[in-house]
């Protein structure tokens, strides 16, 4: 994304309730074969959309953290597999602080560069004009 001229890089709304639900898990908060509530109920929690738990949800599920069971519900299906996932969120986390300092370092050198060649210009324009005022070029 860029915003005035800085890339800036956020983590989707579906993806830090994802983690804060693999953190409850993997705190025990949660119990492996335990119902958590309903999309609904949780979208509330949360003060999202359904469409955002359910994006959540199904990173949960691909990661074998939850299952997702029609008419049933929401069930934690693995407190290991909740670890594993925060701990490639973390990581996810690392290189996105990555990105958003390199692209501050890369746009603070644009400016240097930018400011190099304004000031390269002027002096080469102070030059010619002293040189052709003394030699009338």
């Amino acid at each position: 994304m860029e915003s005035n001229g800085v890339s800036t890089y956020h983590m989707a709304r579906f993806i830090t309730i994802a983690m804060d639900m693999a953190e409850r898990i993997a705190s025990g908060e949660y119990h492996q074969g335990q119902k958590i509530s309903g999309r609904s109920t949780l979208a509330a929690l949360y003060n999202v959309s359904p469409e955002t738990i359910r994006r959540a949800l199904s990173l949960l599920q691909e990661s074998d953290v939850v299952k997702v069971l029609p008419g049933t519900g929401v069930i934690v299906n693995s407190v290991s597999s909740a670890q594993e996932y925060l701990a490639e969120s973390s990581q996810y986390k690392v290189i996105k602080g990555m990105q958003e300092r390199l692209a501050r370092l890369v746009q603070e050198r644009n400016k240097i560069n930018a400011d190099i060649e304004r000031l390269t210009s002027e002096l080469l324009d102070y030059v010619l004009s002293i040189l052709s005022a003394k030699h009338k070029i």
